[in-house]
């Protein structure tokens, strides 16, 4: 006989575990992974802390997350790297429009500022060639952290509070009864009972509760490489994000510098790839060395890339919802959009706000199903392309 449960998550990643952290000191929880802890796109992050940036439409939810990572560093093993990050902008954009955004969220009590070029120029002493470029925005309010280690000590901190994981358990359905969540049905042949169930299950969310609700999310793929060069990392030395290329960087304490992005959609959903594209290589060969002065020989190291994916929405904003026309006691939580690492903190308050029907520091409205009139895949993104040939420099 199965044991029953007051929770189960679905989902064995950082939003997940996440989850599980919120819920378990006053819940019965079960989570249930079809592979390891962290073992999909968590795994593959690079763990930049952005939220500032990414969620600047709410910054309530920003400043949650970027004040947990302050409190978490420490955790465990946790170390939670502040660092400057300057956002790079062509110079398309009218450096009005610029500084009046850094400005919004000066306001908004964030640390945060629009440099020219010059001003960049002064405050990071030959780092940057910034022609073609109209200035940056940067940002205190940020830094880094290993991906694996933060997920692992999530998980750590939810059993310590009664949580149960279960992992190599693949979950083959929804349990309902007369539209009410009775639990999961597993791989084999189980049934396990809980009041509510929680689907956090990166891309696979949308398939999977597709009889009852449609969401709107596409799979997407990100790519990392480590670059190894002849150039001193300092601990002056930014992280950024280059609008030309939408590649992000950052130091590695090896002395590396960690390069991202080269993003694409995943068709069909659940195709696999364990290897960057030719294309992400191109894309970094014909920028880093450019954009950062100084670097002399540059060669790739190591790279890599999720191997199924994340999920992307139309507004780059998370889904945490329990629909109203799904079965009560279902609730979804997907569309990181590659964003869950820096969310994680955020995300997992909001599932434990529209759970538990609590209030909480911010409001969980920006991320309801709801806001999307179409929710059918049928949208694309400017920063990623609809095919891995279409990353990078086109011949």
């Amino acid at each position: 006989m199965s044991q029953d449960y007051d929770v189960i998550i679905v989902g064995g990643g950082i939003i997940g575990c996440m989850a599980a952290r919120e819920l378990a000191s006053d819940h019965d929880v079960l989570v249930l992974e079809r592979d390891q802890i962290g073992s999909g796109a968590t795994g593959k992050a690079s763990g930049l802390v952005t939220v500032v940036e990414e969620y600047s439409d709410t910054p309530a939810a920003a400043e949650y997350a970027i004040e947990f990572f302050r409190e978490y560093d420490g955790t465990g093993h946790v170390s939670f790297h502040e660092r400057t990050y300057v956002e790079l902008r062509s110079d398309e954009h009218d450096t009005g429009s610029l500084r009046d955004h850094a400005t919004t969220l000066q306001e908004n009590g964030f640390d945060t500022a629009f440099n020219t070029p010059d001003e960049l120029e002064d405050r990071f002493p030959d780092t940057f060639n910034l022609d073609g470029y109209a200035g940056g925005i940067v940002y205190e309010d940020a830094g880094w952290l290993d991906p694996y280690t933060f997920v692992t000590t999530v998980k750590d901190d939810a059993e310590r509070d009664g949580a149960t994981f279960r992992t190599g358990v693949e979950v083959t359905d929804l349990a309902v009864d007369d539209g009410d969540i009775v639990g999961v049905d597993v791989e084999t042949g189980e049934r396990i009972r809980a009041e509510q169930v929680i689907v956090a299950a990166g891309w696979r969310t949308r398939q999977f509760v597709s009889e009852y609700v449609e969401i709107p999310t596409r799979p997407y793929r990100y790519q990392t490489y480590d670059l190894d060069h002849e150039r001193t990392l300092t601990e002056s030395f930014p992280m950024a994000w280059d609008e030309h290329s939408h590649l992000y960087f950052r130091p590695q304490p090896t002395g590396e510098l960690h390069v991202g992005g080269g993003t694409y959609f995943v068709k069909p959903p659940g195709t696999p790839r364990t290897t960057t594209t030719e294309g992400f290589q191109r894309l970094i060969a014909d920028t880093i060395p450019e954009l950062i002065t100084d670097l002399g020989r540059a060669q790739f190291v190591t790279g890599d890339t999720c191997r199924f994916g994340d999920s992307a929405t139309p507004d780059r904003y998370p889904i945490v919802d329990a629909p109203t026309e799904a079965p009560d006691g279902l609730v979804v939580a997907t569309g990181t959009h590659g964003f869950g690492i820096m969310a994680a903190p955020t995300i997992g308050k909001a599932i434990r706000l529209v759970a538990t029907d609590e209030s909480g520091p911010f409001s969980v409205e920006p991320f309801s199903l709801d806001r999307f009139e179409d929710r059918s895949t049928d949208f694309g993104s400017s920063y990623i392309a609809e095919s891995p040939e279409l990353v990078g420099p086109q011949t």
